[in-house]
């Protein structure tokens, strides 16, 4: 008789750590964050999702972890109702534009949102409680800035959002007030500067 063997080796790969884990095929990710908020405004906060399918999708009930004051349930920001469009973007903030260095309207400004400076991790949760999304590490950001003030961009929706090398710092204005050099970099409703 005759026998087979193989053997491989892979090396080179990085793995991400998560508490939780994505529920497959989910289509909204957590795609920015300003954790940092503006010049002179800390709570200016928010948070962007992103659909990467071509359906619109029902947020009801839906929760992101961790985004809201304090600890266990009570940081948690729920979307009472709202839905994102194919290819389109759901901006989850503390102010709207008027008070906010971001130009665009939020489509939710929950009461107890507020992001740790020193960093946390986010789960986006559905209304079944189907872990959809997860983003950052449990520790510090893994991108954005206070000074300059700069956002958290997601590089690819589709890659691991536990990865710190599918973050980068935003390098653009798009959505925002101003654009100078010491204004914030951001892109609220907008596809990340890459």
């Amino acid at each position: 008789g005759a026998y087979f063997s193989d053997i491989e080796n892979s090396m080179g790969n990085v793995f991400g750590a998560a508490n939780e884990f994505p529920a497959a095929g989910a289509g909204v990710v957590i795609n920015e964050i300003n954790w940092a908020g503006s010049n002179g405004d800390g709570l200016d906060e928010w948070v962007e999702l992103y659909n990467t399918t071509s359906a619109s999708i029902d947020l009801t009930n839906w929760v992101v972890e961790n985004l809201g004051t304090g600890s266990g349930p009570g940081a948690n920001v729920v979307i009472p109702s709202g839905t994102i469009p194919g290819g389109g973007f759901f901006l989850i903030s503390n102010k709207d534009k008027a008070a906010s260095k971001i130009n665009v309207d939020p489509d939710l400004m929950p009461l107890n949102l507020s992001l740790n400076n020193d960093g946390e991790q986010l789960i986006l949760k559905n209304s079944g409680d189907d872990v959809i999304d997860v983003a950052n590490g449990i520790k510090k950001w893994f991108a954005g800035d206070e000074s300059p003030r700069k956002t958290m961009e997601r590089i690819d929706p589709n890659v691991d959002g536990t990865l710190s090398t599918n973050w980068m710092d935003a390098s653009t204005h798009t959505g925002m007030d101003v654009g100078g050099p010491t204004d914030e970099f951001g892109t609220p409703k907008n596809f990340n500067g890459l």
